[in-house]
């Protein structure tokens, strides 16, 4: 029992000084109000972090969440990303072609060359595994807009 209790305190321990002042957005911070002591941050970060919803609050401005003045929120632009990934690949590596034309299109990028020749020279990081997502290639794409 004092194995599980010191593990407990252990995870609120870091959790709670990694988490930011009001102990982040999500369910925790929806469910435990009162977070006038360490113990109740803990847990609500703990929540916050177990619960697995703080993302989706983070990308839907709800939860106690505000979205990132960067996200790209275009459901054209995530469907097509999404089902463009490995065209989308080819034409940032060569810093051309349609799909890459039509990524800027939906992001109303004024400066197509410059942006195609960004993201080129970006390659690696917006496809920084065979495994990326296309969440994370249009986060990735935004940062160098």
């Amino acid at each position: 029992m004092k194995k599980i209790i010191s593990l407990i305190a252990a995870i609120g321990l870091t959790t709670a000084v990694y988490a930011n002042e009001n102990t982040g957005c999500g369910l925790g911070s929806l469910i435990i109000k009162d977070q006038s002591s360490s113990v109740l941050q803990a847990l609500a970060a703990t929540t916050n972090g177990t619960s697995g919803n703080q993302t989706f609050g983070i990308t839907s401005g709800t939860s106690n969440c505000n979205k990132p003045s960067d996200f790209v929120s275009n459901d054209k632009l995530n469907k097509f990303v999404e089902e463009n990934m490995d065209e989308l690949a080819l034409d940032i590596s060569a810093g051309k072609g349609e799909t890459l034309s039509t990524v800027a299109k939906l992001m109303n990028v004024e400066n197509n060359e410059a942006f195609s020749a960004k993201l080129q020279s970006n390659f690696t990081n917006i496809y920084s595994n065979e495994n990326v997502t296309s969440a994370a290639v249009i986060d990735s794409i935004a940062k160098y807009m």
